[in-house]
C-alpha cells in the first residue's frame, strides 16, 4: 500500500513556493489576530463584514471569499494555494465553473479557522512543542471535516493538495499565541502534511472496511453490526496485540502478522452475534470462510487496511489473499 492520498507527487513541487508564502505570513504578524473580514466581527477579526459593505472597495456577497494583500482580510496566499492546487482537477470537474470551486474551497477554510480563532483559547497558553502539533491536528481535522461537507462526492477531494493551504490559514489562526512561539513555519507545513495523511487513511479505511464487509457473505441486516465491530477491534488491537511473538521471516513481517492476529481475535469476540446469526449457516467451517475472506480482503495490498506504520516498515506488503490470514483464523476458531 502507498501512502494513500495525502501525499502524491504535486506536494514536493511546491514546497518552494509554500515557503515564501510561510515567509511571507510570519512577517506579517505584527498586526494581531487572524485576518479580518468574512463577516467575522471585532477583535481578531477587525471591521469584517460591515467593512466590505460599507467600503467602496468592496462589493460584498454572502459565501464569497474576499483576501487582500498584506492579510488586513482573508488569509494572505489562500487563494494562490487554492488555485494552484485545484488546476488539476478542473477537466474532472463540470459541476462548478473554476472560479467557483476555488471561492467555495476557500471560504470554507476561512470560514472554519475563523470560528477557531473566536472560540478557542489553547494556543494563546504556553505549552510544548507536542501540545502545538496535536492543537495543529486538531484545527487540521476540523478544516477537512469542513470542506468534505462542502466538497460532498467529489472524487477529487480525496486527491486535492491542501497542506500549504491548511498551513497558511493555521500561521494566520496561531500567530502570536504562546503555544507556537518557538514552532517554525516549515514545521506547521510538515506537521499539517501529516495530518491530513491520517484524516485520509481513516476515512479510506472506513470506506474499505464497509465494502469488505458486504461482499464476505454476511447478511444485510448485520452488516452495520459487523462493521461497527470492525472498526472497534482494529482500534483495540493496536495496543492489545503482543507484538514480537508471531514468527515470521523478518520482524518486521512478524508484526504485522501480530497486528493482524490481534484484530482477528478482538473482532470474533465482540463479533459473536453476527457470526451466529448474520451469516449463512452456524457450521464453524463457514465462520471461517467469512472471516478469512473478510480479513484477506482488509489485508489486500489494493486497499490495504493494515496500519501505515508497521507496513511502511515492510520491503513488499503482503500478497492478495495472504495465506496467514486463513491459517490465523484457522487456529483461532481452535481455540475458542
Amino acid at each position: 500500500m502507498g501512502k494513500g492520498y495525502g501525499k502524491d507527487g504535486m506536494e514536493k513541487g511546491k514546497k518552494g513556493k509554500m515557503m515564501q508564502m510561510m515567509q511571507m505570513m510570519m512577517a506579517a504578524k505584527g498586526e494581531k489576530g487572524v485576518g479580518k473580514g468574512a463577516g467575522m466581527g471585532k477583535d481578531g477579526f477587525g471591521a469584517g463584514a460591515d467593512a466590505w459593505q460599507q467600503g467602496p472597495q468592496w462589493d460584498y456577497k454572502p459565501g464569497t471569499y474576499y483576501e487582500e494583500p498584506g492579510g488586513k482580510v482573508g488569509v494572505e496566499g489562500l487563494k494562490d494555494a487554492i488555485t494552484r492546487a485545484v488546476q488539476p482537477f478542473l477537466p474532472v470537474e463540470t459541476q462548478w465553473p473554476a472560479d467557483d470551486m476555488i471561492n467555495r474551497v476557500c471560504f470554507s477554510i476561512f470560514k472554519i479557522s475563523a470560528k477557531w480563532y473566536k472560540e478557542e483559547t489553547r494556543h494563546k497558553e504556553t505549552g510544548t512543542s507536542i501540545q502545538a502539533q496535536a492543537l495543529l491536528e486538531e484545527f487540521t481535522h476540523r478544516i477537512l471535516e469542513g470542506l468534505q461537507k462542502t466538497c460532498y462526492n467529489k472524487t477529487w477531494f480525496v486527491d486535492i493538495y491542501l497542506s500549504e493551504a491548511i498551513a497558511l490559514a493555521a500561521i494566520n489562526t496561531f500567530k502570536g499565541g504562546a503555544l507556537f512561539n518557538r514552532t517554525v513555519a516549515p514545521i506547521i507545513v510538515t506537521h499539517v502534511d501529516e495530518a491530513i495523511f491520517r484524516w485520509r487513511e481513516e476515512e479510506r479505511h472506513q470506506r474499505v472496511m464497509w465494502d469488505a464487509v458486504t461482499m464476505c457473505g454476511i447478511k444485510s441486516d448485520y452488516q452495520k453490526k459487523a462493521n461497527k465491530h470492525l472498526l472497534s477491534s482494529f482500534e483495540a488491537a493496536h495496543i492489545s496485540a503482543k507484538y514480537g511473538t508471531s514468527p515470521a521471516i523478518t520482524p518486521e513481517l512478524g508484526m504485522v502478522q501480530d497486528f493482524v492476529q490481534a484484530w482477528l481475535s478482538e473482532f470474533t469476540g465482540r463479533a459473536w452475534d453476527v457470526l451466529n446469526n448474520g451469516i449463512a449457516g452456524t457450521q464453524v467451517e463457514i465462520q471461517i470462510q467469512c472471516v478469512t475472506a473478510l480479513f484477506q480482503y482488509l489485508c489486500d495490498p489494493n486497499h490495504s487496511c493494515l496500519p501505515h506504520d508497521l507496513t511502511s516498515q515492510l520491503e513488499q506488503p503482503p500478497p492478495p489473499a495472504w495465506d496467514f490470514v486463513a491459517q490465523a483464523t484457522i487456529l483461532l476458531f481452535s481455540t475458542q
